[in-house]
């Protein structure tokens, strides 16, 4: 006999089963499918932008005019020395051909942007000759007295110009480099004294001569770099260049010129002696009536001179002759040469 007060059990209907498993099913495919994956890496956080070591720029004049193509800013922590290159690349083109050259004034200043300006420049000259491109390079030992931030400006000035001589046009690239702020990598070895000297035909001088701590880089090798002014005595107004007077004189003055010959020789020294040798490098040139001013610079690097040295100094060496017709005015202010380990 059925007892009313007990209920029936509940029956799910069939559709809802149905439904049920089908949703069972879907959740199973779904972890074969797409198993769940490990959270994506966070981006690699990026590495500080290295410092720059060089800046380069460009402009053109319309003469007379002066310009500084390139500026360069750079940073430097401590108190010591950094050596720095300007080059300058230079065309000049004149309504008036190549009758006339173009009395050019190239140079670099640096200092400091954070403490006292402490401005330490060089410059140099030379007479451009039209629809001729010449690359001028000036070096500076620049001292750091504020560690910070610094700025070194390569300038380029033609004031001479006359318009009267017509249109006259000179187009730059430059660009300044950081060679080096090791300290104790390079040597920067200056003429004795910033007074020019005058060489007559067929002199020698030694303009360059210094002896210094042997520092061996890394990989043994040496870089030597050469930068010497000249003026030949073409004219009677040659130069004067801390002088009262002019220096070419008669009868030092020839048209003809002066034939150059430069070379620059490091030797390894133990004691007094040399133990180790090299003619790090040579330049000849000939000077004009037009040209009358040049900016030489020469750059060789001797691979493993400094490799297993036999010595603990080094001795520089900056060798100018001039084999004439005219007597040659060796600006000693802006004559150097430069060792660098590497």
């Amino acid at each position: 006999m059925n007892d009313p007060t007990r209920k029936r059990p509940t029956r799910i209907p069939w559709i809802t089963a149905i439904a049920g498993v089908t949703a069972a099913l879907l959740v199973v495919l779904a972890v074969v499918l797409f198993p769940e994956q490990d959270a994506p890496d966070p981006p690699p956080t990026p590495s500080p932008t290295e410092a720059a070591t060089s800046a380069s720029g460009s402009a053109t004049l319309s003469l007379p005019d002066d310009t500084e193509p390139v500026s360069f800013r750079f940073d430097v922590d401590a108190e010591q020395s950094v050596l720095l290159e300007a080059s300058v690349t230079a065309t000049y083109t004149a309504s008036t051909g190549e009758r006339r050259a173009l009395y050019a004034i190239i140079g670099m200043s640096c200092g400091s942007i954070d403490g006292p300006t402490n401005t330490q420049s060089v410059n140099g000259t030379e007479n451009l000759i039209h629809q001729t491109t010449r690359q001028m390079t000036q070096l500076l030992s620049y001292d750091v007295e504020t560690p910070g931030a610094h700025r070194c400006t390569a300038n380029v000035s033609a004031p001479n110009w006359d318009p009267e001589y017509g249109d006259a046009e000179l187009s730059l690239t430059a660009s300044i480099r950081l060679v080096t702020e090791d300290e104790s990598a390079f040597h920067h070895a200056p003429t004795k004294s910033q007074q020019p000297i005058v060489l007559d035909p067929e002199e020698e001088a030694l303009v360059v001569d210094e002896t210094f701590p042997l520092a061996a880089g890394r990989r043994g090798d040496l870089a030597v770099m050469s930068g010497t002014h000249l003026t030949s005595c073409t004219i009677t107004n040659g130069s004067r260049d801390r002088t009262a007077g002019n220096l070419c004189t008669e009868p030092l003055v020839d048209r003809g010129g002066s034939t150059v010959a430069t070379r620059t020789v490091v030797d390894q020294l133990q004691g007094d002696e040399v133990c180790r040798t090299v003619t790090a490098d040579r330049t000849l040139t000939s000077i004009d009536h037009l040209v009358h001013h040049r900016l030489l610079h020469s750059e060789e690097t001797i691979e493993g001179f400094l490799a297993n040295p036999c010595g603990d100094r080094l001795r520089i060496r900056h060798h100018v002759a001039n084999d004439g017709p005219a007597a040659l005015v060796v600006h000693r202010d802006s004559t150097k040469a430069v060792s660098v380990a590497h």
